[in-house]
């Protein structure tokens, strides 16, 4: 005999936005699959049942219905996972941000991962990652300003204007 999940309470909002999760294409996998679980035990479906639709376990089913007894929809969420601790944090990265507003070392034309690495005396790996976490291309900068005086140069003056 196949055991029943125990009745839940939930609302109509909660219950649209359970649904809208499952119907939405952006969803995540994981988080549809939750959220069907979690819609099946409050429309009363033995738990086995739900389990083997959605080829999952009981235990898994379980634990999902309880989590989101616990917490809600913030429940279905994944929990913060341990891992290794940051060694740079955003005092490292506002510190690389501000050195490039500054003009380059003597010898250098324009800042370099390296040439970064060695003002703050870290590793230039680190550097190199939180450039590229950000979006920043060093090498390209050079281009982009190449670019902005060139267009500039060539920028006819408006109709308007007097030359003196």
């Amino acid at each position: 005999m196949s055991r029943k999940a125990k009745q839940m309470v939930c609302n109509a909002g909660m219950l649209q936005q359970l649904e809208g999760l499952i119907h939405n294409k952006n969803s995540e996998a994981r988080l549809v699959e939750r959220a069907k679980m979690v819609l099946a035990c409050l429309r009363g479906r033995p738990l086995q049942e739900t389990a083997l639709g959605l080829k999952t376990s009981i235990n898994t089913v379980t634990a999902w219905r309880n989590r989101f007894v616990q917490s809600g929809l913030f429940g279905l969420m994944d929990m913060p996972r341990s891992g290794r601790p940051l060694h740079y944090n955003t005092e490292f990265r506002t510190t690389v941000l501000q050195l490039l507003e500054q003009p380059p070392p003597k010898g250098c034309s324009h800042w370099s991962g390296v040439a970064i690495a060695k003002t703050l005396q870290v590793s230039d790996d680190a550097v190199s990652r939180l450039l590229r976490k950000e979006g920043i291309r060093l090498n390209r900068q050079r281009q982009v300003a190449k670019i902005v005086a060139v267009t500039i140069a060539r920028t006819p003056p408006p109709h308007d204007s007097e030359i003196l």
